[in-house]
């Protein structure tokens, strides 16, 4: 029976793929780093969005709190005004 390969050509060829290997393996460690920097800016990212939600959230119930004073305040002022008056009148 012939052999395919000659052992040198098979020693050549395990050498060959255990390049690859190291290769593949410093490649998957660089794809592992860079997916945990991504999550990492996912994260900061989240986090980033839901503050800017909550001022916006803050700074939307001052401008209704001003909306309301500014047009409820000349109300109450005459109110009171009137109040005051009527009893001075007694």
């Amino acid at each position: 029976m012939e052999q395919w390969y000659s052992n040198k050509e098979l020693f050549e060829q395990i050498n060959d793929l255990k390049l690859e290997f190291e290769t593949l393996r410093t490649e998957l460690r660089e794809t592992r780093e860079s997916i945990k920097k991504y999550n990492g800016l996912r994260e900061e990212l989240y986090e980033v969005r839901r503050e800017i939600e909550q001022i916006k959230s803050e700074n939307s119930g001052k401008s209704h709190a001003l909306n309301a004073v500014r047009e409820w305040g000349g109300w109450i002022v005459a109110i009171l005004t009137f109040l005051i008056n009527l009893l001075r009148m007694r």
